[in-house]
């Protein structure tokens, strides 16, 4: 694990980290300094026997759920409107008296997703908030924390959906926080003008950006709700999982976490970062003739209404490589650990079923994704002969190469990478079907609520669950948070999940169809990752 040199360092630096960014709030007519090795301010009772916490911007009163306490909706940092809109994220205004933190901040300014408007319609740029939940009696204790970063392309999404509910989690010993951040263009868009008015010379990852200000918000309050600022885990899915990818390399990082878990986000093209020039380039494409002072003038719906019609016309607001948060001398597999080392849980599903190409586009990318090697990889699809039988785990060969040149690959990518680099690593595939969707295989975010145990018949990932689910998905979470504790998955009544080496490849097959829920194997995808061509 850690070097005792490198952990000596690292815990010192947090130390003066988190002095630097704790402040004197003005709550209620007093003030109390929060800071690393002071007593943590006690829990009082407040109004019908709720706790009240105090953070560093005021006091705060949650709501009891069955297994602990939730504290919704506590801001971050400043809201990110008018003239904040596309800068750094500030701190969060202070407030008196105690704040009920009983309701969900808004989800961030966004687009209708194919047309759905049940979260854009309730979207607003004012949304840089987070979530707490807590298990019964954690004041005292010094839990493990587990920040997550939702999904969904750096375009859409929000940390209040009720599959990222974290009371289930939280019931496993750790204390569980969901963040909002800036999505597509209010979050990814870079230009010349706010690169030149940029404190730090770049422009373009205010999203990422946003992420690393909860995480320092949860460096300077995660101990008055119980948790340990020592012991941080961040995980996330599909472009969750490629942010976590990103802050693992960011110098903006450091002594902010300890672990990392990917989940479908280490995709080999379509989530990376791109060149800042590429970035800045479509961010002038976008704004044409108006100035950013103009552009900041705009209602939010304006905006919006701009960036899907530049959208159609191929411009992408994602992260870029601006040598602040995403160094440009980070390497290609994006695993450059700034201090120290970490650990890493890494994996997929195994029939991801995004940008599969039909009929004859299969051949064309094909020749793209493996090049010069194209003839072995049609080999090891079984294309040099009678059409292949459908597999029954990986799907047809279009929805097994669609899955390998996208997060299978790239994950099998990085954990090789992070294990030459020293890292700890264990990888996963999660091959479970769903009730009534068995014909999408193990599709992409089907295991989200697996890990959160929120097997619901409602709402997005809505399916007819039953005991084989819910075993499965507490066998799931029993890995996750044993990681977030301890580092290793491995615990007490769990399958072995040997750890990843590049000598044997190990990995962890995760569905209810295999004896003991789970199932060692190695080598995923030997004989086709190595042969596509970056």
């Amino acid at each position: 694990m850690f070097t005792v040199e490198r952990q000596m360092i690292l815990r010192s630096w947090r130390a003066a980290f988190r002095r630097a960014v704790s402040f004197a709030p003005a709550a209620a007519g007093f003030a109390v300094l929060l800071s690393v090795g002071c007593a943590t301010v006690p829990q009082e009772e407040g109004v019908g026997g709720q706790d009240r916490i105090q953070t560093q911007s005021g006091l705060v009163t949650g709501v009891p759920t069955d297994t602990g306490t939730v504290y919704r909706g506590l801001p971050y940092a400043a809201s990110p409107v008018g003239q904040m809109r596309w800068r750094s994220p500030a701190e969060p205004n202070p407030w008196s008296g105690v704040r009920d933190a009983s309701e969900f901040g808004a989800p961030c300014a966004q687009a209708p997703l194919r047309g759905r408007t049940q979260i854009s319609s309730i979207s607003r740029e004012d949304c840089l908030y987070l979530n707490v939940w807590t298990p019964e009696n954690s004041a005292a204790e010094r839990l493990p924390v587990m920040v997550w970063i939702h999904g969904g392309a750096f375009e859409n999404g929000m940390g209040t959906s009720p599959t990222y509910d974290g009371a289930g989690l939280a019931a496993k010993g750790v204390i569980v926080v969901t963040i909002n951040y800036r999505l597509g263009v209010f979050g990814f868009l870079a230009h010349p003008e706010l690169t030149a008015e940029s404190a730090h010379g770049s422009s373009g990852n205010y999203g990422l950006e946003d992420q690393l200000a909860a995480l320092r918000w949860v460096q300077g309050n995660i101990a008055a709700f119980g948790g340990d600022p020592d012991n941080v885990t961040i995980f996330g899915q599909s472009a969750g999982g490629a942010s976590v990818r990103a802050l693992i390399s960011s110098p903006q990082s450091i002594g902010l976490f300890n672990r990392a878990i990917i989940q479908s986000g280490a995709s080999v093209s379509g989530l990376s970062a791109i060149p800042t020039s590429q970035a800045e380039e479509q961010g002038l494409a976008f704004a044409g003739e108006m100035s950013i002072a103009e552009m900041r003038a705009l209602d939010a719906d304006d905006v919006i209404e701009r960036a899907t019609a530049a959208k159609d016309r191929g411009i992408r607001f994602a992260p870029a490589v601006d040598d602040y948060v995403i160094s440009a001398s980070a390497p290609a597999d994006g695993l450059q650990v700034p201090l120290g080392t970490i650990e890493l849980l890494i994996g997929s599903n195994s029939r991801e079923g995004l940008a599969v190409p039909g009929g004859e586009g299969l051949d064309e990318a094909l020749e793209r994704a493996f090049g010069p090697n194209v003839a072995r990889a049609r080999r090891a699809y079984g294309l040099d002969g009678t059409p292949p039988p459908v597999d029954p785990v990986l799907g047809t060969v279009a929805q097994q190469f669609a899955t390998d040149v996208s997060f299978r690959c790239g994950s099998v990518a990085l954990a090789g990478a992070g294990a030459r680099a020293g890292l700890p690593i264990w990888q996963y595939q999660f091959e479970h079907f769903v009730p009534g969707r068995e014909a999408q295989g193990a599709g992409h975010s089907f295991e989200v609520p697996y890990v959160f145990g929120n097997l619901s018949s409602t709402g997005f990932s809505a399916a007819d669950y039953d005991e084989d689910d819910r075993r499965l998905s507490d066998l799931m979470m029993g890995y996750w948070t044993n990681f977030a504790k301890q580092g290793d998955p491995n615990g007490p009544g769990l399958p072995d999940w040997p750890r990843f080496t590049n000598a044997d490849k190990e990995y962890l097959r995760l569905t209810a169809d295999l004896p003991g829920d789970a199932q060692s194997a190695v080598a995923l995808r030997g004989d086709i990752c190595p042969l596509i061509v970056e």
